[in-house]
């Protein structure tokens, strides 16, 4: 893996991390509040945690200054991917060995390598990467 790379998946974690900061810090503002009931208190801080993973990564982790209109488009399929193969693993998981903080980390952690996979190859995939595809 060169030094590209790896500058990419810290800063990525970086994004994610504050992401679900971001996620967290809304849904119990909504639901204390009583602005949202918890449900669309949740869906609503989702989306606003994407909204910034979305910006970050574009801007910090990989680096882009372009726009194409299919960017939003494909992070919203990598990202809606990533949260199915995630509930997917997670119950799956759960149902074979009953342990919820394993099941709650290995789902976590192969939805956040899918996403990067996503981000990095689909989505902000760098002009000169997309050139030189065969």
């Amino acid at each position: 893996m060169n030094a590209k790379t790896k500058a990419e998946i810290l800063r990525f974690l970086f994004v994610g991390g504050m992401a679900v900061v971001i996620d967290a810090t809304f849904y119990f503002l909504f639901a204390k509040f009583e602005i949202l009931d918890p449900s669309w208190a949740k869906r609503v801080s989702f989306l606003i945690g994407s909204a910034w993973a979305f910006f970050m990564n574009k801007f910090f982790t990989f680096r882009q200054s372009h726009f194409r209109f299919s960017q939003p488009i494909t992070f919203g399929i990598v990202y809606m991917a990533g949260f199915l193969l995630n509930s997917i693993l997670h119950d799956v998981l759960l149902n074979m060995t009953s342990l919820a903080t394993l099941s709650f980390l290995f789902a976590t952690g192969v939805s956040t390598c899918t996403n990067f996979v996503g981000l990095k190859w689909i989505v902000f995939r760098s002009r000169r990467e997309i050139n030189e595809a065969p």
